[in-house]
């Protein structure tokens, strides 16, 4: 966590600090900040009373017990500032309007077969002017931006999504941020999905336990995001926790092909687009990851043995990553049903007691807290960031980047 200074020049910067450490302690007194922060009393109070003045933070009644009077606790007001999330996904695109407080107060989903960038244009642009209208005139001046999570490189994988050469061509020619910028008036901040879903487990889910984990994210394809010391680790390239290509050893499901180069990929065998192929391969039809329950008795043995392969694979590749990362966890999540999440994480925990090495230090396998909704919350949390988190550096640089890497 951050540290304040005591300087009368960064106020605003003292401002952002404690936002932040009121946000991870959910609730705190005046004096908690100030030990929180390393801020003088003086100096906390100052902030937090103009901070209760703007509406950024509330009380939330007194904690009694101790000597003298009972203290003050104040917390976040959810209705302090909103932000709109925007999830690019390969099959599907998510929005959803979010308060300051992390919750979600309306949420638009559009489904697809590929993904064409004018489609997404046009469906973004409509999202963001309906979600905007969902706020009455009042709280209108409170949305501070927009944030899209999207994968990089979204029309790299041809043969996996099925898309023809020309539409993969106009995702290498588009410049999708400054088309995205172009359909409103508000600011429009980019993130890879994964990276952005890890930092809204950082801010709202289990990132309030652990400050130094490998989050994984298990969906039409898969990748992660790196946080260490409580802070999203992006890389040069901004794309640390890429796990698609990940080398892994071949997989044992007859529904996978035989690997085209020297090596299988986590791609291929830890992925709901593995798991399609899978029940498809034996004569089971899906569309998303939604009808599985539909499915689910007559589709059970095969669901498990992907969820066996999918747990070695993620083994040999968590084993990987501890071999160059000191981690306190790895957490997993997926747009998986609930119970699938749990059984798959139980695999590996179970097998990473088993098949660690000596003189490797396991990491805590742990299920994400956020769900499906990850990579959505991670988009709208990228506004709040820029607006309100003492290091912008962090996540953004600050506004559209010249050109998203699609």
């Amino acid at each position: 966590m951050g540290k304040g200074s005591n300087s009368s020049g960064l106020r605003r910067y003292n401002e952002r600090v404690l936002l932040t450490a009121l946000r991870k302690a959910g609730t705190a007194s005046k004096s908690d900040l100030a030990r929180l922060t390393n801020l003088t009393p003086q100096a906390v109070t100052r902030i937090v009373d103009e901070l209760e003045s703007t509406g950024m933070v509330m009380r939330e009644g007194r904690r009694l017990g101790g000597k003298g009077q009972p203290s003050i606790m104040y917390t976040i007001n959810p209705t302090g500032a909103y932000s709109i999330g925007i999830k690019v996904g390969r099959r599907n695109v998510e929005l959803l309007l979010m308060d300051f407080g992390g919750n979600i107060l309306k949420k638009i989903c559009q489904e697809f077969e590929c993904p064409e960038p004018d489609f997404l244009l046009r469906n973004i642009e409509s999202g963001i002017e309906n979600l905007s209208a969902e706020l009455v005139k009042k709280d209108q001046s409170k949305l501070v931006g927009v944030g899209i999570a999207m994968p990089w490189f979204i029309g790299a994988w041809t043969k996996e999504l099925e898309m023809s050469d020309t539409l993969a061509n106009e995702w290498r020619e588009i410049n999708f941020a400054e088309e995205v910028s172009k359909g409103t008036h508000l600011p429009v901040f980019f993130e890879n999905d994964c990276s952005a879903a890890a930092v809204a487990e950082l801010q709202f889910g289990k990132g309030t336990e652990v400050s130094d984990f490998l989050y994984i994210f298990v969906g039409t394809f898969i990748g992660g995001g790196l946080v260490l010391n409580s802070s999203l680790e992006t890389g040069v390239h901004g794309n640390s926790g890429n796990l698609a290509t990940m080398p892994v050893p071949a997989s044992k499901l007859s529904s996978t092909p035989e690997p085209e180069g020297a090596f299988e990929t986590l791609l291929n065998r830890a992925s709901l687009f593995g798991l399609r192929r899978h029940l498809r391969a034996n004569q089971i039809n899906i569309n998303d990851s939604a009808d599985l329950l539909s499915v689910m008795d007559q589709a059970r043995p095969l669901i498990q043995e992907w969820l066996d392969d999918c747990a070695d694979a993620l083994l040999y590749a968590i084993l990987s990553a501890v071999s160059v990362l000191d981690l306190e966890a790895v957490i997993i999540d997926a747009h998986l049903p609930r119970f699938l999440l749990e059984e798959l994480v139980e695999i590996i925990s179970r097998r990473m007691q088993q098949a660690a090495p000596s003189g490797v230090f396991k990491p805590q396998i742990m299920s994400g807290k956020i769900g499906i909704n990850a990579i959505a919350i991670g988009g709208a949390i990228l506004p709040f960031y820029s607006n309100f988190a003492p290091d912008k550096t962090v996540l953004l640089k600050g506004g559209v980047p010249e050109r998203v890497p699609v």
